[in-house]
């Protein structure tokens, strides 16, 4: 069984090696402590979505902070070729499914589109709100994959 993956800022892992200490903080802590339960002891897997990682085990488990002592590096280099889907905003969940199962295929990064014609809009506190809930989406779909996804900003056309 491969080791749970969290996640961390950009540059978080940057340098790491063994024996040095990285911390997950807010809503990965608390999946890890919370949900997966994880102990003092337990392998994991550390990513910082930009190709950066580290393997190690827990030293502490809490809802706020998790405490990983490294014990290797696992870089991977940037793909040859990405795969972008650029998905259309559409009603009732349609759009959320169609980038949870992208995301799980492996796509490297997620755009949403908004045509000049659609019934669904990101305008104001509802794209932010929106976006997020596509950041959600990634994030619990990445879990099962290896890969790194960003969520980019709203094409138009």
């Amino acid at each position: 069984m491969t080791a749970p993956l969290f996640h961390v800022p950009t540059g978080t892992v940057d340098g790491l090696g063994a024996g040095d200490l990285v911390t997950v903080t807010g809503e990965e802590a608390r999946h890890a402590a919370v949900v997966r339960r994880l102990r003092a002891g337990e392998a994991v897997i550390v990513a910082d979505g930009d190709g950066g990682a580290v393997t190690g085990e827990v030293v502490a488990a809490a809802p706020d902070r998790l405490e990983v002592q490294v014990s290797g590096r696992r870089d991977e280099p940037e793909p040859r070729t990405r795969l972008v889907l650029v998905q259309a905003l559409a009603k009732g969940g349609r759009d959320e499914d169609a980038v949870e199962a992208a995301t799980e295929l492996g796509v490297d990064e997620v755009v949403p589109w908004e045509a000049a014609r659609s019934i669904v809009r990101w305008r104001g506190p509802k794209a932010d709100k929106a976006r997020q809930k596509w950041v959600n989406v990634v994030t619990a779909a990445v879990m099962t994959t290896t890969g790194t996804i960003s969520c980019g900003s709203t094409a138009s056309g």
